[in-house]
């Protein structure tokens, strides 16, 4: 009997081993996409995968991937990456049967109360008609004094600390970002820009991406059970008590009466039978709270960088902008829109930076989808990798380099920009579940550019200039400090 144990102890193992060369063999050799492009490793498994996303350097080697071997590359058993902008119509596009979010991606809300960036379609419909009327053009104009008192907050703070020497703009574009979106959304800001120090709530959103990386990491492995072990006990009550206070400010707005034009004035105005929860309205405003600001923060922090390591570019805007208004109060959201260099800028620094680098990945349907000549069966995970799309040599001249004029209306059909494939970049996604709040976005960043670089010429201290180079990402980029100099412009 022993021996017969022994054996079955011995079997065990074997029978494991056998199972899984036997997967790895499939997946290269057998399944559905086994002719696509890609390397055999990352067919094989998704292990490679996993192992860039922890490091937080996948976006590097994805992009490596996609020059080696194409616009569509298999990186995972059931998953392609795509770098086109027919890849964005086919995939993200408005369609009848629509591709539905990856699940293992679409992680659900605190609560469990699907979000308009989780929801299924119908859900996503009637919570996106009700949310649009916060981030129409009307809403924006009548935003506007919240945004410029918050901006005039930030440049009041900058001017007292510019003697001192160095100023973290990382930190105070942060602190503007999430004070104005915070304040849109729960009527009440984080008092941030006040205190120059981060809030318990804004400290904790990194940690709270980068858990999410993690998570979909263990549901790939069918590890969900491990994260308790992983993540400590210490980070996720913290970071559950900051949703509560969020969710619980939301609910103080709603409470209250007012007739300041934020979010919650336009949701609640419009919020008919066919309206949002209490509980819907809770986990739309935290999620738009961490969106908008996170990305609009990061944005703006990338374009002031390639600014500043390009001198010549930093100058022509810097001659726009000053030779575009009489006095900092000229400088509105309207007056901002005739600065057609700065709109370059910004497209130029979205595309070599963008807040959202990764894939957002959706599922093929039932009877699977024809993207880019290649038949993808269903039930695939496909997307269009931000990053690498941005960067592909086939996509743009000179992809490395920070070239505004590439945007510039002149230059669109003349050399050396005329073969540049402008319909890749979609910094704010595409088709029926894009941003909402890209126009908001827009006009938050020219609003702070046209007013820092009005007050302040502005350079980089020593020893920043691989600031861009040296991060990593999961969910969010993963920023250092940005140490600049900011000397106060002296006008007669």
């Amino acid at each position: 009997m022993p021996g017969y144990y022994a054996g079955f102890l011995l079997l065990v193992p074997l029978v494991g081993i056998i199972a899984c060369l036997s997967n790895l063999f499939y997946n290269v050799y057998l399944h559905p996409l086994r002719s696509c492009a890609g390397p055999k490793l990352w067919a094989a498994s998704r292990l490679p995968w996993c192992w860039y996303q922890h490091r937080g350097m996948l976006q590097y080697k994805l992009l490596e991937l996609h020059k080696k071997y194409g616009h569509a590359v298999r990186i995972a058993p059931n998953e392609l990456s795509f770098t086109t902008e027919t890849a964005w119509r086919t995939i993200y596009g408005q369609r009848s049967a629509e591709m539905s979010k990856d699940p293992i991606f679409s992680l659900l809300t605190p609560t469990g109360v699907q979000n308009i960036m989780v929801a299924d379609r119908e859900t996503h419909n009637r919570q996106r008609r009700l949310l649009s009327h916060a981030f129409s053009e009307k809403a924006l104009r009548e935003q506007e004094s919240l945004i410029q008192m918050h901006i005039s907050k930030l440049i009041e703070q900058l001017e007292s600390r510019s003697p001192s020497g160095n100023v973290d703009l990382v930190s105070w574009l942060n602190f503007l970002t999430f004070d104005l979106v915070g304040d849109m959304c729960f009527g009440e800001n984080f008092g941030c820009l006040d205190k120059g120090e981060y809030d318990p709530f804004v400290r904790a959103i990194q940690g709270m991406a980068t858990e999410l990386t993690y998570t979909q990491m263990y549901k790939y492995w069918h590890l969900d059970g491990l994260r308790r072990y992983v993540v400590s006990k210490k980070s996720v009550g913290k970071r559950m008590e900051n949703v509560k206070r969020a969710m619980m400010a939301v609910g103080r707005r709603m409470q209250r009466e007012t007739t300041r034009k934020d979010f919650m004035h336009y949701i609640m105005a419009a919020n008919d039978e066919k309206g949002m929860s209490p509980q819907e309205i809770h986990v739309n405003a935290l999620s738009l709270n961490i969106a908008g600001s996170e990305s609009s923060a990061t944005a703006l922090c990338g374009i002031i960088f390639l600014l500043l390591t390009n001198p010549a570019c930093y100058n022509r805007l810097v001659e726009e902008i000053r030779g575009a208004y009489d006095s900092e109060e000229d400088i509105t959201i309207l007056k901002s829109h005739d600065l057609s260099y700065m709109d370059a800028v910004i497209s130029e620094s979205l595309r070599l930076y963008p807040p959202v680098a990764i894939t957002m990945p959706r599922r093929t349907p039932v009877g699977g989808e024809t993207i880019d000549d290649i038949s993808v069966p269903a039930d695939m995970t496909v997307g269009v990798h931000h990053y690498s799309t941005y960067r592909h040599p086939d996509n743009f001249h000179q992809p490395e380099q920070f070239l505004p004029e590439r945007w510039l209306a002149a230059m669109r059909t003349s050399p050396p920009f005329q073969n540049d494939r402008r319909e890749c970049v979609q910094p704010f996604s595409f088709g029926p579940r894009n941003c909402l709040g890209k126009n908001l976005a827009r006009a938050e960043i020219r609003l702070t550019l046209s007013r820092l670089l009005w007050r302040f010429d502005v350079r980089l201290q020593s020893g920043q200039m691989n600031w861009l180079k040296s991060q990593r990402l999961q969910g969010f980029w993963q920023k250092p400090p940005l140490l600049c100099t900011l000397t106060q412009v002296k006008r007669t």
